[in-house]
């Protein structure tokens, strides 16, 4: 992993940037103006519940305000990747873990909890090589979907808009195994 890049020209530079939980909090979090801490802090606190319901999360996307030259973001949105068989262990265990699923999967943390956190997940299922295998598409699907809506910037200009301008950051925390 490389060091998160710095913001430039008011964002993270196009691409997807891989790094420790602890490289993004000092990159963009310690010593940053506004309650980049406190909403750090936030997003910990549902990244250790989901953990203590699905047991592991392979990584999370970042991104939105939080990582551009705003100087007080009101959220920080994220993508957690979770196995896919974690997730439907952890539904079928207990209707509170379901229903801690669904909330998190549908952005509905920040109403539920009262956290600034715009949570999402994507179901990670393991493909060997290459090819789309049966049960896969859809997730394959979902992961462009995040990464192209990640990559833009929005504008009235149609054009630009579906232009990939901008970069996210994909936090490893319990990895891909």
């Amino acid at each position: 992993m490389t060091a998160p890049p710095s913001i430039v020209d008011g964002q993270l530079p196009h691409g997807r940037w891989v790094c420790t939980e602890e490289e993004a909090k000092a990159a963009y979090v310690n010593g940053k103006p506004g309650d980049r801490e406190a909403i750090w802090a936030e997003w910990q606190q549902i990244t250790g519940v989901l953990r203590a319901v699905v047991g592991e999360i392979a990584a999370c996307w970042l991104s939105g305000s939080f990582f551009t030259d705003k100087p007080d973001p009101s959220d920080i949105d994220c993508l957690y990747i979770v196995d896919s068989d974690r997730l439907v262990q952890a539904a079928q265990a207990d209707a509170r873990h379901a229903w801690l699923l669904q909330t998190v999967a549908a952005s509905q943390v920040k109403n539920a909890f009262g956290v600034r956190v715009d949570s999402y997940v994507l179901e990670w299922k393991p493909t060997p090589g290459c090819e789309v295998l049966e049960g896969t598409r859809g997730y394959l699907q979902q992961r462009g979907y995040w990464d192209n809506l990640w990559c833009r910037v929005r504008d009235a200009d149609a054009r630009l808009d579906a232009i990939p301008r901008r970069g996210y950051l994909e936090v490893q925390l319990d990895g891909y195994k």
